[in-house]
């Protein structure tokens, strides 16, 4: 790699921080996913609550809620319909 080709120390900051904010975005939507599959019981039922509007969450999905970092707000809505689901 020549000196042109090199990284500048500020452009390696900003793929660190990029790559820090995808990461937490991905460990929010897995933390997110891991518990909904505990509450709707597979794989297939926690992707498909992700991916639809939901209701209680103003008819957004699960997915764009945790991707705009409001995963507490799905984690909520989702613990509070297994407090009301029938056992």
């Amino acid at each position: 790699m020549t000196d042109p080709e090199r990284l500048s120390p500020d452009s390696i900051a900003a793929l660190q921080a990029r790559f820090d904010g995808h990461s937490r975005k991905a460990q929010a939507y897995y933390a997110v996913m891991h518990e909904a599959r505990k509450v709707l019981g597979n794989d297939d039922a926690a992707d498909a609550w992700m991916k639809a509007p939901q209701p209680a969450l103003d008819d957004r999905t699960p997915a764009e809620l945790v991707a705009d970092g409001r995963t507490d707000d799905v984690l909520a809505s989702l613990r509070g319909a297994q407090q009301g689901a029938p056992r």
